[in-house]
């Protein structure tokens, strides 16, 4: 029997897919994804299918799409036992190693923890201060007249509040695991990280290494745009950033790009350890984010819980198989999903998934191919009078408070779903206007062609597609209900 390859997850939150050198970003400093990509395939056309951490994070654990079992708010975790593939990974002989945030599975229950992983660190739970900072007892008139109350912008911070930070932990953690021989092979180390996750904050020598001339504001402010997603709007007025001069989004993508200066630094803190352990040949790495982040496009912070511009759904995506695996490094253009890594993890692996899901292995695009998905699907928001997929409603104090008010009114919260392929992008929405989108003409989305009659055809095409996907997958029937006993046929 051939032998397994040990695994290694580098999971970053809120990193955009347009963030990265590999990926023609010429403002950024990103030394260690750029050669891990020029060893690997590098997946310029990575769609995640949710714009928010938990429901990305339960969908590409599984296979499954957020509205398979629900998953469309950062409260709704995996049920217990549940499938996963780090469940899988371990059943299959693995020992996993769960180190940083999950953020898809009830990890205080100590038998689906044990079901999950071998050991897990998480360093230390991220904290209300870690990212609102001191809380004040301000009035909404005060916090009105700081234009950068609800900008997540921090600045430079101190390197004792970094080295305190959850992810400077986790990496000299994972960097003494690897180090002194503590990982049993073969592995799967899953190593997530919060950079470059909102606040914007970072300490030297990363707050400085990006140059501020070099950085550039590319789309219009949502005011200017029409027939856009309405929670954008509110989004918008209640972050109250119209004080913020270009100068000060430029600021605050600077910093952004600093946060993934020092996560590309981790990341080769990580690949060195496993280099001088003599593991890095053997170890299939994959490497890319949940979700985007806004970062001052449409003048707007943060994220969103259910529209789908490409800054927030389009996510890097890097695997360099281990030696021995038939590949062709290279730069893919391929449409492929997070929700696929499942379905490659067990080709790799050399396991059947026991349950039914929807990835597809990008196995085969390795050696040559381009051709996987025809669309990619990306999804959120709520019906009316579904108070359970809300994200919860917060004090005015607190920076969450613009994206949350918006979630307390429809249409803003409604719910939608995306498909994308490489010329077009359409998105039903439930209770306000359909969008439309030619990506060849209109890179960042600032004009809804849904009512123009020259796309009707690809219009109909798209809705058509989506119809049947939510036919295909819109549940999934849980493999305990087989009856014992009973013999069931084969397809």
């Amino acid at each position: 029997m051939e032998e397994k390859k040990n695994l290694l997850f580098f999971i970053a939150d809120q990193l955009r897919g347009d963030s990265l050198g590999v990926f023609n970003n010429q403002e950024v400093k990103t030394p260690n994804y750029d050669s891990l990509a020029a060893e690997g395939i590098a997946f310029e056309n990575a769609y995640c299918q949710n714009p928010v951490c938990v429901p990305s994070r339960c969908s590409f654990n599984t296979g499954w799409y957020p509205h398979s079992k629900g998953h469309r708010t950062i409260h709704y975790l995996l049920d217990k036992n549940d499938p996963s593939m780090m469940k899988s990974l371990k059943k299959n002989g693995y020992h996993v190693y769960l180190m940083g945030k999950s953020h898809y599975f009830h990890r205080e229950d100590e038998e689906e923890l044990q079901a999950t992983c071998d050991y897990e660190y998480i360093g230390r739970e991220l904290t209300v201060y870690d990212v609102h900072g001191e809380m004040k007892d301000l009035s909404m008139e005060q916090i009105r007249q700081n234009p950068f109350y609800y900008s997540f912008y921090n600045g430079q911070i101190p390197k004792e509040k970094a080295d305190n930070k959850q992810d400077d932990l986790v990496i000299e953690r994972v960097e003494k695991m690897i180090r002194n021989r503590e990982l049993k092979e073969p592995f799967c180390l899953y190593v997530s990280l919060n950079n470059p996750h909102p606040p914007y904050e970072v300490e030297e020598p990363w707050f400085s290494i990006i140059n501020r001339d070099a950085v550039h504001l590319r789309t219009k402010k949502i005011e200017e745009l029409k027939d856009k997603p309405s929670t954008l709007y509110s989004i918008r007025k209640n972050q109250n950033l119209y004080g913020l001069t270009d100068q000060d989004f430029k600021e605050i993508k600077a910093t952004y790009y600093g946060m993934i200066a020092k996560l590309d630094h981790q990341l080769g803190v990580v690949l060195n350890a496993l280099k001088q352990a003599s593991l890095y040949d053997n170890t299939h790495i994959f490497t890319f984010a949940d979700h985007g982040d806004f970062t001052g496009d449409y003048g707007i912070v943060e994220k969103t819980q259910n529209t789908f511009e490409d800054c927030l759904v389009h996510v890097p995506l890097i695997i360099r198989p281990a030696k021995g695996t038939p590949f062709h490094n290279r730069v893919s253009s391929a449409l492929v999903e997070l929700n696929d890594i499942p379905s490659t993890v067990s080709e790799l692996a050399g396991y059947e998934i026991e349950y039914t899901q929807f990835g597809k292995s990008l196995v085969h695009l390795f050696e040559s191919e381009e051709v996987h998905h025809d669309f990619v699907l990306s999804e959120g928001g709520r019906i009316q009078g579904e108070k359970q997929a809300m994200e919860g409603y917060s004090s005015h104090t607190s920076i969450y408070w613009p994206r949350m008010a918006s979630q307390n009114q429809l249409p803003d919260h409604t719910k939608a779903f995306m498909v994308r392929n490489h010329d077009y992008k359409y998105v039903y929405r439930l209770y306000e206007k359909d969008e439309f989108y030619d990506m060849k003409k209109d890179l960042f989305e600032e004009t809804n062609r849904i009512d123009d009659p020259a796309y009707e055809t690809e219009i109909g095409q798209m809705k058509e597609w989506l119809l049947k996907k939510l036919v295909e997958t819109t549940d999934v029937v849980a493999m305990d209900s087989m009856l014992p006993g009973r013999i069931y046929g084969s397809e």
